[in-house]
């Protein structure tokens, strides 16, 4: 979206009547809050399935009749500080948005700028904030959404508003807690990966690209498919219930305790190497975590080794110790654990290696490129979007890879020609019109005229030039 577009943006304020249906009363009067700017909707789902922020922002500006990325381009940014607000609008809804979800500084300024705009005070909530505190928030979030096709078939034969709980979003849940089945982070038709925030209007459950319904029913292929732990994914989920209750009741999770107490109990009992063989993973990785006696406690969740939150609960899954135990110094299993006084449970199984390549899948998108019903990839951008190696496709599919990069640098040829033309009948086209208005067509009106660098282009002063001519203004 240009900045041209951008002005053109209106957004439908809902009437009073509507707008009434969200708004509050203070306790003990009964007096409605001041209107907000923007509908205050409910956020959807609590606990556990609460609503992500991302969601929220989507639902919002369907509720007001926009695509959600108007809403957040003519409402939001131009309120944000300068540190947070987007640069290129478009690539941040669609790879880098998640951000908002999360517990950083980011993600705090969006919620309460979304708070003063709806007039509610509990969105701050639907961000990990409420979730893991201060840790660093580096690793916690997926790249783009997943969702549960089953959850999204169940939620519309009830008719309830779909929406898209935090739980997905975590990169540490790969698998839906009701239907123990893998979340889907691809559209099965185009095999795209879904925008995270909307640029039209196509409601939650619809694929952002080609707006098919991402639900499926109970007995498809997809509902046949098991977790391959069940037992650490019900751990995970009963942890990350156990840090949101702590954080209701104490405001804010800190971190800092976790890394100083882990690190005073294993320099005490000399537990480094112990600690490594039952968590898995090599000993050098703990020695830079925060918290280590020769580190300045001052700077212990800015250390540039601060783990993930799914590394964090892999260590405490293997030692049976929970994160909130860690925290209050309540290290008696993992004390038992390195001096032997009991046996060690299995390590989470390792994320399974990469699946084989589906073939099938692969030549059908192939061939609709190599006829003309999609617009021409490169192998990166094939392999990306098949979500598998470039190496693999080249392997497997020689002939159809050459006829495709060849495919594609025609088509990358083409769209520079056509480019470069289009530029000379702008100058062209200015130049007559200048003349025509009694203004001559100097080089630089012509560069105050255009974007930068379009006159420092040779055809562009080609195309100038010949103008010129075709008017006698040059010989």
């Amino acid at each position: 979206m240009n900045r041209k577009e951008q002005t053109a943006v209106t957004i439908r304020i809902l009437s009073s009547s509507v707008v009434r249906q969200g708004q509050r009363t203070y306790p003990d009067q009964n007096i409605p809050l001041p209107r907000s700017r923007l509908y205050g909707m409910l956020p959807r789902g609590d606990g556990l399935w609460s609503e992500s922020l991302t969601s929220y922002l989507n639902r919002l500006g369907w509720k007001h009749g926009v695509p959600p990325r108007w809403l957040v381009a003519q409402e939001m940014i131009p309120h944000l500080s300068h540190a947070h607000r987007p640069t290129g609008l478009n690539s941040f809804c669609q790879q880098r948005a998640m951000v908002i979800n999360g517990n950083g500084s980011f993600a705090l300024e969006w919620s309460v700028l979304l708070e003063r705009l709806t007039g509610r005070s509990d969105l701050s909530r639907l961000t990990l904030h409420g979730w893991i505190g201060d840790l660093s928030d580096r690793g916690h979030l997926r790249v783009t959404p997943a969702w549960c096709p089953l959850c999204y078939h169940e939620w519309k034969e009830r008719d309830v508003p779909l929406y898209q709980p935090q739980l997905w979003m975590f990169r540490v849940i790969t698998h839906c807690p009701h239907h123990h089945r893998p979340l889907e982070n691809r559209c099965p038709r185009c095999y795209k990966m879904q925008s995270i925030i909307a640029s039209d209007k196509s409601q939650l459950g619809e694929r952002t690209h080609c707006t098919a319904w991402l639900g499926v029913e109970r007995g498809t292929q997809l509902d046949q498919e098991r977790s391959e732990d069940e037992h650490w994914l019900t751990w995970v989920i009963s942890m990350l219930e156990e840090m949101r209750q702590a954080s209701l009741s104490s405001s804010l999770l800190r971190w800092e305790p976790f890394f100083v107490n882990l690190a005073t109990c294993l320099k005490e009992q000399k537990g480094y190497l112990k600690f490594a063989q039952l968590t898995g993973f090599d000993r050098s990785l703990f020695y830079r975590w925060p918290g280590w006696p020769n580190k300045p406690r001052s700077h212990t969740l800015s250390h540039s080794y601060v783990p993930s939150l799914e590394t964090i609960l892999e260590c405490c899954y293997a030692c049976e110790i929970t994160p909130l135990q860690v925290m209050m110094n309540q290290l008696e299993p993992l004390r038992d654990l390195i001096q032997g006084k009991k046996a060690a449970q299995p390590l989470r199984p390792r994320r399974s290696a990469p699946q084989r390549i589906d073939r099938q899948k692969c030549l059908e998108l192939m061939q609709v490129i190599l006829d003309g019903a999609e617009e021409p990839l490169s192998i990166r951008q094939l392999a990306k979007r098949l979500g598998c190696r470039e190496r693999a496709l080249t392997r497997h599919f020689p002939q159809e890879c050459t006829l495709i990069a060849k495919r594609a640098q025609e088509y990358h040829k083409q769209r520079q020609e056509q480019k470069v033309q289009q530029v000379q009948d702008q100058v062209r086209q200015t130049v007559i019109a200048l003349h025509e208005q009694g203004i001559f067509p100097s080089h630089r009106r012509l560069r105050m005229m255009f974007p930068p660098g379009v006159m420092r282009m040779p055809e562009a002063n080609m195309a100038w030039h010949a103008s010129l001519r075709e008017l006698g203004l040059e010989q």
